[in-house]
């Protein structure tokens, strides 16, 4: 009887523990899925087509990018790498993710065994130089490292990195003739690339150091210096002048361009040697610096470990339960942005910055590459979420550029030491405002509010309509006495008046929670010169002239970018900028005649016969919405403001469905540094902000069925989707922390303090969200 009882209880106790397994098993499922994040993250996303992101190694928002290039001209070659080359050039140091611009590809280390080869070759016929075939049979890459075998060599390439420093190892075949090759020629072409200078020091026969500059129109002053190291002495090197044709055996520096560097080695079969490249806006010595700082070992599979510790600790703020299909485009969005930005200072704190002064950061690390047209859509309100101290630290950084800059200027589209101004806007304005309406920053209210009111009201030229590209601040004198920008003196004159009224708001909203009355009435006053562009006659956002009237002819599915004759949108038409005013939506639904009208012409920029572009930049089209481009980006969630939630979710999946797949051409446009990946992070928790400053998300329909966010702040926010599938599209009620929400915004408060979020999906269309509470900051008003 006793043994019967004992017996008895040790089955109940099984049961009882197999029961809890059972049980947390699910609830687990979660969190058991972010044990092996990294594993997630299928970095050849958007690595084909146009979508111009790349494969290569680095760590988050790392200064190092070390990876393939595959060409170095034409727009595909934007990221160095493209998924459907057939061949590598070598492995550089610098790179853009995403973005239109052709820039970068520094430091190009190119190893080959035989007869040296110092031209890169072509595709057509790569054995006519040092390029080599290779075969994405035997390729792998995922975050913090990346692997290729060079087939015409025989070489098996790796890559890793910390923040300053690339690390390489190559498996070499027996030889003796094994080069590696420092080619200082090769650069990412983007318009009007010129090298101007390169050099090259010796220092024994395992270390060099040097230098390049370069200039484009995208980064007219880039200075890259480095130090490298091998972990094997070099037997002979030479120094090639590709200008005079001409070897030499010793450092050599007279004026010259074009310069490559030969290191020649014997290696034994499967013999590996490993190359430390640490880079520097700065000088040599800080490049040695960051390297010996960095690196201290040769120990290449911890340096791959940290890496993917680095981005564990990233990624894992994210946990995510959803299809295969959907978890892969999440976690390659999620993974695109923490790219760019970018770090620029050397590990003692020096920097290169505007007007090539070396400046100085102790308190904060100091960033650059902003693509801000693109990124204060969403990424920035992102980073606000997961990333608050390096928001505080980006915002220093533009702060910083603003004082240093002698056009008084916060950045535009600035990278390294450059503002090139080629996209329209003053976006940092946003991305300050959001993250200060947040409580992010540290900067004094002073500080913030001068770097902003400047900013916004530099004069700018008086006629920008005749130059060949955006020139600074396009005529921003005309907007500050007019209250428009005049199209027949400045380019694209709807776009930018639409883009800086919204600005105005912001810099309105951030003076208002600072306190200055003065200043927000002012720029609030200015917000609303969106109206000055606004033609009731035919329905739409119009060019207007210096003498108040409308330009003729108007079409308004034309299309307007880089032609004198027809510059009235950038990268647009009426149509896709005519819902452009996120800070006065329901301003705009007065102005069209009511909220039913509003709908009902979104229904037709929906429904519209779709019309190919011959912009580049404009793809993805739904009707006239073009989801490739950014000014379109929340025009979906705009149902909501009209009473037509379930129209909202209905959109949502069909630009999933569409415009998103996990495959090298998974994204339907240029990834744009983030931004079009963080319309997918955003969209598949459910919300968005179409209003990038002050904290309001506009829910629109989950496309995962749970994210967990493990905020910094040591709480949680999840989103549970329960009976989400392909047919379940539509929202049929919503829980905040248990509460029935019939509302169809959030508020920043409820995610960043730690929340539950529950939709209930059906497959049919509910009256959800149709009798929500007016949106804040909907009306044009800066108070809530």
């Amino acid at each position: 009887m006793k043994h019967l009882f004992y017996n008895l209880l040790t089955l109940l106790i099984i049961i009882f523990i197999v029961a809890c397994n059972d049980a947390t098993q699910e609830d687990n499922q979660i969190l058991i899925q972010n044990n092996n994040v990294t594993d997630k993250v299928d970095v050849f996303i958007g690595t084909g087509a146009h979508c111009h992101n790349f494969p290569s190694a680095m760590v988050p928002f790392g200064a190092v990018v070390v990876g393939p290039d595959c060409n170095t001209d034409g727009w595909d070659a934007a990221a160095g790498y493209h998924y459907d080359a057939p061949t590598i050039l070598g492995f550089s140091h610098q790179h853009l993710s995403g973005t239109g611009l052709i820039e970068c590809g520094d430091l190009l280390l190119v190893p080959s065994v035989g007869k040296v080869q110092v031209n890169p070759g072509t595709e057509e016929n790569p054995d006519s130089g040092y390029r080599s075939r290779f075969s994405h049979d035997d390729e792998s890459a995922r975050p913090g490292y990346y692997q290729v075998r060079l087939l015409d060599y025989d070489i098996n390439a790796e890559m890793t990195a910390t923040e300053r420093v690339g690390v390489h190892r190559y498996t070499f075949p027996e030889s003796d003739s094994t080069h590696l090759m420092l080619d200082l020629i090769s650069i990412i072409k983007g318009a009007q690339s010129k090298i101007n200078h390169a050099y090259v020091q010796i220092n024994d026969d395992q270390t060099i150091q040097g230098y390049r500059t370069s200039s484009s129109w995208w980064a007219a002053n880039r200075e890259v210096h480095f130090a490298m190291q091998f972990s094997k002495p070099f037997k002979s090197h030479q120094l090639y002048d590709a200008d005079r044709k001409q070897f030499y055996s010793s450092s050599y520096d007279r004026g010259c361009r074009h310069l490559q560097a030969i290191f020649n080695f014997d290696t034994k079969d499967q013999e590996q040697i490993l190359v430390k490249v640490a880079v520097s806006s700065v000088s040599m010595e800080n490049a040695l610096l960051n390297l010996k700082t960095e690196v201290l070992h040769w120990d290449f599979e911890k340096i791959k470990t940290d890496a993917d510790t680095k981005w564990t600790k990233e990624l894992q703020k994210f946990s995510a339960k959803g299809s295969e299909e959907n978890i892969k485009k999440f976690y390659a969005a999620l993974y695109h942005n923490m790219i760019h930005p970018t770090i620029i200072n050397d590990v003692n704190g020096e920097y290169r910055g505007i007007s090539q002064m070396i400046a100085e950061t102790k308190e904060y690390t100091k960033y650059h590459m902003f693509s801000l047209w693109d990124t204060f859509r969403a990424t920035h309100p992102l980073l606000t979420i997961i990333q608050q101290k390096r928001t505080d630290d980006i915002v220093k950084s533009m702060v910083d550029f603003y004082q240093k800059n002698p056009r008084k200027m916060l950045p535009m589209w600035s990278m390294y030491q450059d503002e090139n101004t080629c996209m329209i806007g003053l976006h940092a304005l946003p991305v300050i405002a959001d993250a200060f309406s947040k409580g992010l920053l540290r900067n004094s209210n002073e500080e913030l509010l001068d770097a902003m009111v400047v900013s916004s009201e530099r004069p700018g030229i008086e006629n920008t309509a005749l130059k060949e590209f955006y020139p600074s601040y396009y005529g921003q004198q005309h907007y500050l006495s007019k209250g428009y920008h005049p199209n027949d003196l400045v380019r694209s004159g709807v776009s930018v008046t639409l883009e800086h009224a919204y600005d105005d708001w912001t810099v309105a909203l951030a003076a208002h929670q600072m306190g200055n009355k003065k200043v927000s009435e002012k720029f609030m006053k200015r917000a609303q010169n969106y109206r000055n562009v606004w033609d009731k006659e035919t329905g739409f956002f119009r060019a207007r002239l210096d003498d108040g009237t409308f330009r003729e002819p108007f079409d308004p599915r034309a299309y307007h970018r880089e032609s004198l004759h027809d510059r009235d949108y950038v990268e647009g038409n009426a149509w896709q900028y005519l819902y452009f005013v996120p800070h006065d939506v329901y301003g705009l639904m007065d102005l069209m005649g009511g909220k039913d009208i509003f709908a009902d012409r979104l229904e037709t920029l929906f429904t519209l016969p779709i019309q190919e572009s011959s912009v580049n930049d404009v793809s993805g089209f739904i009707g006239d919405y073009a989801h490739g481009n950014e000014p379109c980006h929340h025009y979906a969630y705009l149902y909501n403001y009209a009473g037509r939630p379930w129209k909202t979710q209905e959109v949502i999946h069909q630009v999933d469905r569409e415009f998103y797949k996990a495959a090298p051409d998974g994204y339907i446009g240029n990834e744009d540094a983030g931004q079009m990946s963080a319309w997918y992070v955003f969209s598949a928790m459910g919300f968005y902000p179409v209003n990038p400053a002050g904290g309001i998300y506009i829910i629109g329909s989950p496309l995962l069925e749970e994210v967990q966010i493990n905020l910094e702040n040591g709480k949680t926010f999840t989103m549970n989707a329960n009976n989400l599938s392909e047919e379940n599209i539509y929202i049929q009620s919503v829980t905040l922390n248990g509460k029935p929400w019939n509302n169809v915004w959030l508020d920043h408060s409820d995610i960043i303090n730690g929340a539950k979020l529950v939709f209930d999906m059906g497959n049919k269309p509910s009256e959800w969200g149709v009798n929500t509470l007016p949106i804040p900051y909907a009306n044009g008003e800066i108070t809530r």
